[in-house]
């Protein structure tokens, strides 16, 4: 497996902990686990597809794919909480 492929993997594990994170409203991990996938992100060449070999390019796109629908769906969360804080906002100002 190269390492492109391993930073994938650990890509979508902290993909996995910020939906888990989101699910249960716990925002400092969501951020710790965002800047961590941060940095991996910036290990990541902006040609993966074609530093990747041919044997590996499925599955690096399965993972993209599952990262992106976990990042929808803590996105939801967040979005959802964000208009919650902003509605208890309005009713606590003088």
């Amino acid at each position: 497996m190269s390492q492109n492929l391993r930073v994938l993997e650990n890509f979508l594990a902290l993909s996995e902990a910020m939906a888990r994170a989101a699910a249960a409203q716990e925002w400092d991990s969501l951020a710790r686990a965002d800047e961590e996938r941060g940095t991996l992100a910036d290990k990541l060449p902006d040609d993966l597809g074609a530093q990747l070999p041919p044997s590996e390019q499925g599955q690096a796109r399965t993972l993209i794919e599952r990262c992106q629908h976990l990042d929808a769906q803590t996105r939801t969360l967040v979005e959802e909480r964000q208009k919650s804080l902003r509605i208890l906002l309005r009713e606590t100002s003088p």
